[in-house]
């Protein structure tokens, strides 16, 4: 007879050494605390770099090739929405977004993967919550060929 440990679903982990993390904001004491919270994470974040505007966002991006982004929301919602549009306007299906709100208010922004309140926030909540937009990324990904490659099996059907 097999335990019930034995019959656990396996979860697919990330590999912790493929977190680069790219983190954007405009408050740079605030953004320091997080920089400095998340350098004690060393094992699990191979490389951290800060940006402070749009054009320097888009050129690191290009740089360091991130697989994660951490936007703050203090750079207004208006702004925040134009970044994140260009972000996923690369077209870099890989790239998952988080975005650190100040509070739960109700404004939802499409194209980011996570949220996650700056509220009580710790390295480790931050870690858990790239893994979880990376994820959904991954999740979405493999739904989008799934559709597509449904969706054209179904048409050769027809024709």
């Amino acid at each position: 007879m097999v335990g019930l440990a034995a019959i656990q679903p396996s979860r697919p982990e990330i590999k912790e050494e493929s977190l680069k993390v790219l983190l954007v904001g405009n408050n740079p004491i605030e953004m320091s605390n997080i920089y400095d919270g998340l350098q004690s994470l060393k094992g699990k974040i191979i490389q951290l770099e800060t940006s402070f505007s749009d054009e320097d966002t888009m050129k690191k991006i290009g740089m360091v090739q991130p697989n994660c982004i951490i936007v703050d929301d203090n750079l207004g919602l208006k702004p925040l929405k134009i970044l994140v549009d260009k972000i996923n306007g690369l077209g870099k299906e890989a790239l998952s977004i988080t975005l650190l709100k100040s509070d739960n208010r109700q404004e939802i922004i499409s194209g980011v993967q996570e949220y996650l309140l700056k509220e009580g926030i710790t390295p480790e909540r931050i870690y858990h919550a790239l893994i979880n937009a990376i994820r959904f990324q991954k999740t979405q990904k493999f739904l989008k060929l799934k559709y597509y490659t449904g969706k054209r099996k179904l048409k050769r059907m027809f024709i």
